[in-house]
Formats: structure tokens, C-alpha cells, sequence
């Protein structure tokens, strides 16, 4: 089944923080886009050389990268994207980093929602800024009386949001000023969790070695936990599609160690 490609317009550009910038596109081709799909995510679409793609019969042989949804509008077909901002060389940082009123990009999507399941006890999240556009969504999404965690690794200070969220969900931030190290301050907090009663969906995303740890550590706890949602969006050092290899072979090793 060919791939729904979507030719969208940026309306307005806005600076959520020093490192996270957020793209609004409009465009008719959002007319039957999903009303819930807010947390899931589009691929935004590149030639090779780095240029975006404006329509689907320039798409043939696009450079994808996922993007999650911030939000959309569907009475006014608008479509918030936040782009991390962190002077790479990659097709969509550098596109974001110039893009201009006007542009055209085009997307195709979406994909399924990452959600926590509000049937919880209570919740913890962990992510860095790559993965704050869906933590975000979540923390919006709770119940009123959800109970918590979250734990937010960015690059600076500025980086730190004031996030719509419950009251009862507490939120942590860690300030990692050079991200393309690793660090496992994210992990040491996943290690240290402090168990609240009844059983908690437990949320990790962002860097590749943070995951490949996180699903070692949640593995034994799989009877005890509603529900978990691991997954890497990047590698350091790596491009997305190394980022794609690098989890293809992972999950390789982990069915030969099941077999």
C-alpha cells in the first residue's frame, strides 16, 4: 500500500526552548489526518542532499526522520512539530534550523501513538529532549489524579519547561551540557525508582544505550508493571539509519539469547 505523502506549508516557527524549536504547518492535505494521533508521530521527508521534499512525486527514494506530534488542529488542518535544534549536519536539524515562513515540507504519517496507559497505578517517565515532545503529550493526556514521576534529561538550564501536567507528578530535571557523551543519569534515576503502591506504566525513550539498559533492567519486572514503552529515537554518533541497524541488530541478539 503506497505511503499517504502529505504537502504542508510552515505557518509559524517558535522557539519552545534554546535546543527545541517547534514548525507549525498547515495545509489541505490534513484533512483527513487523525484527530488522536497527538503523541504519535509523521516522517518528515528529504532528498538525500538535504533538501526537503515538497509533494509526493518527489518522495521516491526521501531520507525519513520521525518527528512526534505536538499537537494538531484539526479545525484550522494545523500540525505543531518540535524539531531539536543541536547543530548537526542532518537533513531535518539543518532544515529546521533555517527553515522560513512560507516553506514547503512534506510528511507522511502517522504512525501509531505512544501513550501510557491511563489505567495505571502510577507513572514514570524518563526521556531526554528528544523525547520531551511525547512526554509532554502524556503528561497532558493523564488522569487529573495520576501519580508520579518524570525524569527530563536536556542540554541547559533554559531547557527546563514549565509543562501542563497533574499535581501529582513529580517532575525532575537533569542538566546534561554535553549530550553527545553518554551519561547514565537518566538510568541511575530508572534504577532508583522509588516504587509507589499498585503497578505503574513505566516510559523510556531517547538514546540508544539508555534503552538497550532500560529493557534489561524492566525485563524482570514484567508481572509487576501495567505496561512499559521502551524505545531508542537516537545514537550517539550515529545517523537515523545507523540508528536503524544498530536496533535491527539488537533485536537479532535478543532472539538468539530467547532460542
Amino acid at each position: 500500500m503506497p505511503i499517504r505523502v502529505r504537502s504542508l506549508e510552515v505557518i509559524k516557527i517558535s522557539a519552545v526552548s534554546p535546543h527545541l524549536k517547534r514548525i507549525t504547518l498547515r495545509g489541505d492535505d490534513l484533512a483527513d489526518f487523525p484527530t488522536d494521533a497527538e503523541s504519535g508521530y509523521v516522517k518528515a521527508l528529504f532528498h538525500p542532499q538535504g533538501l526537503p521534499v515538497v509533494d509526493a512525486d518527489t518522495a521516491k527514494g526521501a531520507v525519513k526522520r520521525s518527528y512526534t506530534v505536538r499537537a494538531f488542529r484539526a479545525a484550522v488542518l494545523e500540525l505543531d512539530l518540535d524539531f531539536v535544534v543541536h547543530g548537526d549536519l542532518g537533513p531535518a536539524s539543518t532544515w529546521a534550523g533555517s527553515a522560513c515562513l512560507g516553506d514547503t515540507l512534506a510528511i507522511a504519517g502517522p504512525g501509531p501513538t505512544k501513550l501510557a496507559d491511563a489505567k495505571a497505578d502510577w507513572f514514570a517517565f524518563f526521556g531526554d529532549l528528544s523525547a520531551l515532545p511525547a512526554i509532554s503529550v502524556n503528561l497532558q493526556r493523564l488522569p487529573d489524579d495520576a501519580l508520579g514521576f518524570a525524569f527530563l534529561e536536556v542540554p541547559s538550564e533554559d531547557d527546563c519547561l514549565d509543562l501542563e501536567k497533574p499535581a501529582g507528578i513529580q517532575v525532575e530535571w537533569i542538566v546534561n551540557k554535553n549530550p553527545e557523551v553518554y551519561s547514565d543519569e537518566l538510568f541511575q534515576r530508572l534504577e532508583k525508582l522509588a516504587w509507589m503502591d499498585g503497578a505503574p506504566y513505566i516510559w523510556v525513550a531517547g538514546e540508544f544505550e539508555l534503552m538497550r539498559s532500560a529493557r534489561k533492567k524492566l525485563k524482570p519486572l514484567k508481572s509487576e508493571v501495567q505496561g512499559t514503552y521502551v524505545s531508542s529515537y537516537w545514537k550517539i554518533g550515529a545517523t537515523q539509519e545507523g540508528l536503524q541497524k544498530a536496533k535491527a541488530l539488537e533485536e537479532v541478539k535478543s532472539r538468539l539469547r530467547m532460542s
